[in-house]
């Protein structure tokens, strides 16, 4: 069994459920999500979340106590002490996340897995790539503002516009370790966009859409949507930025999916190269080929 551990935001668990995914489909065996995170009190530390993948059409197996008793969590606290453990040596393991990028030994992991981290290369889980496109479909239809869009996403040359403001601006851990972009990278995307998309019609998604329709008033042709106010849910928006035939994305993983699941064969996506405020983090394997980070 491979059992992943859920934390984050909707494009987190996302991330969580696809390496899980992955390695339980190597192993040919059953994949259980964690969700026990989920459900303790951040105390304000970090943002509170719920599980959100439950309005997708995946089928998911959640991890109860019976699950969980299958790995020494104390004794793993003495395991994470040493530095270099060969996954081969174990018959069960409970895997640490201790670095950005793509941990090579991914697959040499024994088929009973407890993966704790957040996993965000799609070196991990291209391989069940096309399951991953229908799991992440909505179990019910659009609502009618969210067809409306889709009607006028699928009219043009779309392109999504994510600007991620909230807790990456009001929180002082997630501003710490993210930080918000500025207008100069939406303006040189646009732009870079503009050079190579014909009569580009731009979608903004976002948190605070107040904000953008004051600050990113310079692109033409754009539509500034307001989710809440329309009824839309996160769900839906995340569907919505995937079925526009180009993306920018911030640097978050909502946004990341958005145009990961795109699936135009000639998609343009813009990528920040600042993902977090410490440069020393190691996202070379986060931003896929053929995307383009300014």
């Amino acid at each position: 069994m491979i059992v992943v551990k859920l934390i984050g935001g909707l494009g987190n668990q996302l991330f969580q459920y696809a390496a899980g995914l992955a390695l339980a489909n190597y192993h040919n065996t059953e994949l259980y999500l964690d969700i026990n995170h989920l459900n303790e009190d951040s105390k304000g530390a970090y943002t509170q979340r719920h599980f959100e993948l439950d309005k997708f059409e995946m089928v998911v197996s959640i991890a109860d106590l019976s699950i969980m008793q299958n790995f020494d969590f104390d004794a793993n606290k003495f395991l994470t002490k040493i530095k270099k453990v060969t996954p081969g040596l174990f018959d069960k393991m409970i895997f640490n996340e201790h670095q950005f990028n793509f941990h090579s030994n991914f697959f040499k992991l024994p088929a009973t897995t407890y993966l704790n981290g957040y996993w965000q290369s799609e070196k991990y889980f291209k391989s069940v790539r096309d399951k991953l496109v229908k799991d992440v479909s909505l179990k019910i239809d659009l609502s009618a503002n969210a067809k409306l869009l889709a009607d006028k996403i699928n009219s043009g040359n779309s392109v999504s516009v994510h600007v991620r403001r909230g807790d990456f601006v009001s929180l002082r851990s997630a501003n710490h370790l993210h930080g918000s972009l500025g207008i100069e990278y939406y303006e040189q995307a646009v732009a870079l966009v503009n050079s190579k998309v014909k009569e580009a019609s731009f979608f903004v998604f976002s948190d605070d859409p107040d904000w953008c329709k004051t600050n990113l008033n310079f692109i033409k042709n754009a539509e500034f949507i307001n989710g809440k106010a329309l009824g839309i849910s996160t769900h839906e928006e995340l569907i919505l930025m995937s079925l526009c035939k180009n993306n920018i994305v911030a640097n978050s993983s909502f946004s990341w999916w958005g145009a990961w699941l795109n699936q135009s064969k000639h998609k343009v996506v813009v990528a920040p190269k600042k993902w977090f405020s410490d440069n020393k983090i190691n996202t070379n394997d986060l931003i896929p080929e053929g995307w383009t980070r300014i």
